[in-house]
């Protein structure tokens, strides 16, 4: 018995049934109205190209379920389609769960870049923390190293050296001749100089022995006359009483010296004169010139004084 068996033919895998979107019954209401699809976009507000999206049926998945069908919406009653048709047909499209799938997804991987992001930041800030608290430690222990020092020192003081003590000078005691015995003509009377008997006489406490020294001559006073220095014109003298605000400029348009000058306190200028100056408050102030003072007289108190010296 023969058997035929017959080659299994392969079965076509059915196709996919796609609902149409409203992008068909848009368009045809858009041309009755004789409009074209840039005419569409400018009274919507819109981009072209999500006119043409529209029109085509070709949403992106990128965009926002709830955006597409506000954009759906917004034509449809632009050329005059009922709301409710179109809505339906947009919602019955088989692309749209693609859609409703990838919004949850991207909403997710926009949260985990957002997290990546945060915790970087956070990575960041606890970096610098770290490095503002770590120059504080060292600033701190640096400056308790300078200011430390040794009990019962005082480090504004300076230690001075003690002098080295003066080497002790002897006293020498001066020799004394002694005179000869008396002679006598009684042997019994006769007193023989012996060590024992000149040991009193001899025996010179060396602290109550006066040494001579030969008288100095007197000093004959001298008189050393100084000679006053030589005036210099390129010199500039000036004292201070009190606080004063001062602008010195030279012959050759130099500031010499500007700002507050300290009662007590004073300045020697160089420069090419004439000097043109300017005091804040004259009578805290005194000028010397060419080994003479500079006569500020005539400027009361509370008035700044502007002068040339010398006065031309």
């Amino acid at each position: 018995m023969t058997i035929n068996e017959a080659d299994p033919q392969p079965q076509a895998e059915p196709e996919p049934v796609t609902t149409a979107g409203p992008g068909a019954l848009l368009r045809e209401a858009r041309e009755a109205k004789g409009w074209t699809q840039a005419e569409v976009a400018r009274r919507l507000n819109l981009r072209l190209a999500v006119i043409e999206s529209i029109d085509g049926d070709q949403y992106k998945a990128g965009v926002a379920l709830t955006f597409l069908r506000g954009y759906v919406k917004a034509y449809a009653k632009v050329v005059g389609v009922k709301e409710q048709e179109v809505l339906a047909a947009f919602d019955g499209m088989s692309g749209i769960e693609q859609i409703k799938a990838a919004a949850p997804m991207q909403s997710f991987s926009r949260k985990t870049r957002q997290q990546a992001s945060d915790n970087w930041l956070k990575r960041i800030s606890w970096l610098v923390l770290l490095g503002l608290l770590g120059s504080l430690v060292y600033w701190w222990w640096q400056d308790s190293g300078v200011n430390y020092m040794e009990p019962g020192l005082d480090p504004n003081v300076q230690q001075q050296e003690e002098p080295a003590p003066e080497a002790d000078i002897p006293v020498v005691a001066p020799q004394l001749t002694l005179p000869a015995a008396p002679i006598t003509d009684d042997a019994d009377t006769t007193v023989e100089a012996t060590p024992d008997t000149l040991a009193p006489v001899a025996a010179i406490d060396e602290k109550t022995a006066e040494v001579t020294e030969p008288t100095a001559a007197p000093a004959v006073a001298t008189i050393v006359e100084t000679e006053t220095p030589a005036a210099d014109p390129r010199l500039l003298a000036m004292n201070f009483t009190d606080d004063c605000w001062i602008k010195v400029t030279d012959g050759r348009g130099r500031v010499l010296a500007e700002g507050v000058q300290k009662a007590r306190q004073a300045l020697s200028l160089k420069g090419e004169p004439p000097f043109r100056l300017i005091l804040g408050a004259p009578h805290a102030a005194s000028v010397e010139y060419m080994n003479k003072a500079v006569d500020l007289s005539s400027f009361s108190a509370g008035r700044v004084a502007r002068l040339t010296v010398p006065k031309s």
